[in-house]
């Protein structure tokens, strides 16, 4: 199968943020890899900043009622469909009456909704409507579903397909993930693993006939990774389940190694948890981040790789002042080529910490010389 039928993060965003207000927009991808984090990045859109994002709906958790109930006008002599706040439509805010606000919803796991759920929702996916009532202008409705590969048990029948627009959702890759990861503030041990063992981002689908593995077995090539062969698989590494695993690193002081080691490979799986295990171990050689911003000339910068890239992430993860950026760029300054190229590069991306290392001359020299390096490349 090939990944060029595959679209990332931002391609996925960028088809329901431009064409979701006409037309539902199904992503079809493997489980954990952010499908639903969409909804979040949709709400930082400006485009949508007047929108009524109501939250995200479980389809596998609806049930009757759940979608709209009927009520009696007795007067009228008849019943009406009241939909669910969960949805952010009423009579106070409906198509056609003025002031109402456009609504984005999410319908995640629809492939797994109880088979008399999914025609109650059609009139929503379809027509934009909840009973009697239909949605303001803008508003806009996608749905995600997992792949049928993954044998989880989505299901959507034909006819309910051809009215989507239907997409497929790769997993990130390493590049994109370690600037999310920087950017969220994920545990740094974890994000050098991932930078040292870029193929936990390979997809199981990459081990199916006309995949780029296809001559390998997926559970001796990559067991970090979900297979759905694989019946005794417990936990895998997931861009979901790894980020799991960061909070498990930042609250490790209570735990002992086995202790630590056990909560990893129940979130992550037992093959990439010793890949985590053991860039902590080489973690721990690092001097202290406070020794470094008092004396960034004279603290010692250990000498292996790894270490640095620790050190790397941890500098941009913790640093809270323009004073602290100065003494870490310094320090930077000593490791080696390639660590400066690293932290110039996250660091930029870095939405919340790029000022304070923008206003730090000896920073701004860096990122010049290492965007020079690469062009010469």
């Amino acid at each position: 199968m090939s990944a060029a039928k595959f679209l990332s993060f931002s391609q996925a965003t960028s088809v329901i943020s431009s064409v979701g207000h006409l037309r539902t927009v199904l992503i079809e991808g493997e489980n954990g890899i952010g499908k639903t984090s969409i909804y979040h990045a949709l709400k930082a859109m400006p485009q949508f900043a007047n929108h009524i994002f109501p939250g995200i709906i479980d389809c596998q958790q609806l049930a009757d009622g759940s979608i709209w109930m009927p009520t009696i006008d007795n007067e009228m002599g008849v019943s009406r469909e009241i939909p669910n706040d969960r949805f952010g439509v009423s009579k106070q805010n409906c198509k056609g009456l003025d002031g109402s606000r456009p609504v984005v919803i999410c319908l995640d796991e629809i492939g797994k909704a109880p088979s008399y759920i999914k025609p109650q929702l059609a009139p929503l996916i379809y027509e934009r409507r909840l009973g009697n009532l239909y949605m303001p202008e803008g508003s806009v409705v996608f749905a995600t579903t997992n792949l049928a590969l993954e044998g989880l048990g989505d299901m959507l029948q034909a006819h309910q397909r051809n009215r989507l627009i239907r997409i497929k959702m790769r997993k990130s890759n390493m590049p994109e993930w370690v600037q999310y990861a920087t950017n969220r503030g994920l545990a740094p041990e974890l994000i050098t693993t991932v930078h040292q063992y870029p193929t936990v981002f390979d997809s199981f689908t990459d081990y199916l006939p006309g995949g780029k593995f296809a001559d390998k077995k997926l559970e001796q090539h990559n067991p970090d990774i979900f297979n759905p062969r694989d019946a005794a698989q417990d936990a895998y590494a997931s861009p979901r389940s790894m980020e799991a695993a960061s909070d498990v690193i930042k609250c490790r002081a209570g735990m002992d190694d086995e202790s630590l080691q056990q909560a990893l490979e129940g979130t992550v799986g037992a093959p990439f948890a010793a890949k985590i295990m053991s860039i902590i171990r080489f973690g721990d050689q690092m001097p202290l981040y406070e020794s470094v911003v008092a004396d960034p000339t004279g603290t010692p910068v250990p000498d292996n790789a790894i270490v640095q890239t620790v050190q790397v992430f941890k500098f941009v993860n913790r640093v809270s002042d323009r004073n602290e950026a100065e003494a870490l760029t310094t320090y930077v300054e000593r490791m080696r080529g390639e660590m400066r190229g690293l932290f110039t590069t996250v660091t930029s991306k870095n939405l919340q910490k790029a000022a304070l290392f923008m206003s730090v001359p000896a920073f701004t020299s860096m990122l010049a010389k290492n965007a020079e390096l690469l062009s010469i490349r």
